[in-house]
């Protein structure tokens, strides 16, 4: 890792996942870009788990931005992008890891392609199951109805069904609406031109509100099904139990109403109540009959999804 005139920055978040860090950096290490000048910086919020420390020691060639308070994700990943005057900008989660040629491969689109501003690769979980919260179509009325009705599940057969998430695994690389910040890779002039993260989304929809904006300007969102990254999802909030589908969630309404108006976002929080309180539903007859703790589980949190929806959005 060097820091003189770098090809390549890697932007990582910290929020109190030092168990995190070492296999992420590592991962970095690893199968970072095999001809690209690459430096690291880690921006912490705050964290009081001893990361800094920990990075200080095990970490030196890390830069380090230590924040005195938790600024949040857009504004975090912002302050390394403003700091670094690398043409590419590779965002990495802490509970994110690299695998053997995905780097390179993601950076194969940038090179490929002039127009490209986003790469996403294809992520997995830990155990190597595919993860559809990789990437998906634009936020519509249309996308939002197949997910949360369920249609989605036949978008293999009928394409025109595909919901916000990818419906199944592809090996078939292509121009999605969004792709994930869990894993992201950004040009710079891209970034240039439409601007950075936007400072006033704390955490959630930062990923789908960039890709939206370079879409917008006419730049190419790409899904890099040819690298594959593991995402263990939600490490940070999710030592908050509880937090993170609702916080998700919340993020959601609040950008689509923003992005497509008050009666659209209506529509779109009765197909929330619709879609989450069938599940719940469904989940419900299951635990009683079946005496499933599982189902009686899956019950309660599309409930609570379900209530979620009736919420009054803040600004």
């Amino acid at each position: 890792m060097t820091t003189t005139d770098p090809d390549l920055a890697v932007v990582i978040v910290n929020w109190n996942t030092v168990d995190l860090l070492d296999e992420c950096l590592q991962s970095i290490v690893d199968f970072g870009p095999s001809d690209l000048r690459t430096e690291v910086i880690v921006v912490d919020n705050a964290s009081t788990d001893g990361s800094v420390a920990h990075l200080r020691e095990h970490w030196p060639s890390v830069r380090i931005i230590e924040n005195a308070e938790n600024v949040g994700f857009c504004r975090a990943n912002n302050q390394a992008i403003e700091v670094t005057a690398a043409p590419y900008l590779l965002l990495v989660n802490t509970d994110a890891r690299l695998t053997e040629g995905c780097a390179d491969a993601m950076i194969g689109y940038l090179d490929r392609d002039p127009t490209a501003a986003v790469v996403g690769p294809r992520l997995v979980y830990g155990d190597g199951s595919f993860q559809r919260w990789t990437a998906g179509r634009s936020l519509t009325l249309i996308s939002c109805a197949n997910y949360y009705l369920g249609l989605d599940r036949l978008a293999r057969r009928v394409p025109a069904l595909a919901g916000i998430y990818l419906p199944y695994d592809t090996d078939e690389s292509f121009t999605p609406g969004w792709v994930t910040s869990a894993v992201m890779l950004v040009r710079r002039a891209a970034l240039d031109a439409i601007g950075l993260l936007d400072d006033s989304i704390f955490v959630y929809m930062d990923d789908v509100d960039l890709c939206q904006r370079a879409i917008d300007a006419g730049w190419h969102v790409w899904y890099a099904a040819d690298a594959t990254a593991v995402h263990f999802m939600g490490a940070s909030t999710r030592r908050e139990t509880g937090k993170v589908s609702p916080e998700a969630m919340r993020a959601f309404n609040r950008w689509y109403e923003r992005r497509h108006g008050p009666r659209s976002a209506r529509a779109v929080r009765a197909l929330q109540t619709v879609g989450f309180g069938s599940r719940a539903g469904v989940h419900a007859i299951k635990g009683l009959l079946r005496r499933d703790d599982a189902a009686r589980g899956a019950a309660r949190a599309h409930w609570t999804r379900c209530k979620l929806s009736w919420e009054t959005i803040d600004a």
